[in-house]
């Protein structure tokens, strides 16, 4: 086996170790809600303890983000989610709902603090039930959520559009 070869395996496995694309040992990755389906009803709470329901997307242009400080495809997509969350914060139809899967207030706290975000954040309170709603595994998961509660784009594991872009498929929605 040449160096190359063993250079090569050597970045392959670091990268499949460091992924957050299949946690939990899962071969394949399972949607629950995909595109045209209806939000299933959750709650989550955020760091000061105060609920968000997922009725709360009725009537709304929303952005649904599930994330975790220890992914690095998350901390990829996160500043451009709170670049959007600059953009149409003043909104009084926009919103933003991004949940920490399976980590303490503490945690996400610290990160957000760290990069200097401003966006809102929410724990999952049963360890991951809420994550389970819509898929087995595989985080970032991005979610356009229509004012009728509908799902009307989604993105898996990374975010290849700017901001901007994701602003749009948000303002077009309805």
């Amino acid at each position: 086996m040449n160096i190359n070869k063993i250079y090569l395996f050597i970045f392959s496995l670091s990268l499949l170790l460091s992924s957050c694309i299949k946690e939990n040992g899962d071969e394949s990755s399972i949607n629950y809600v995909n595109i045209n389906d209806q939000v299933p009803p959750f709650a989550v709470e955020d760091a000061q303890e105060e609920t968000f329901n997922s009725k709360q997307f009725l009537g709304k242009e929303s952005l649904l983000v599930f994330f975790g400080t220890y992914c690095p495809d998350c901390k990829k997509v996160l500043p451009v989610i709170e670049e959007v969350w600059k953009e149409l914060k003043d909104d009084p139809k926009f919103l933003l709902v991004t949940i920490s899967r399976e980590e303490p207030t503490e945690t996400v706290s610290r990160y957000w603090k760290d990069n200097q975000f401003t966006m809102p954040f929410y724990i999952d309170p049963t360890h991951g039930d809420v994550f389970s709603l819509f898929a087995n595994n595989t985080i970032p998961r991005i979610y356009v959520i229509n004012p009728d509660n509908k799902v009307v784009w989604m993105s898996v594991e990374s975010l290849d559009i700017s901001a901007k872009e994701l602003i749009q498929k948000i303002k077009g929605s309805k």
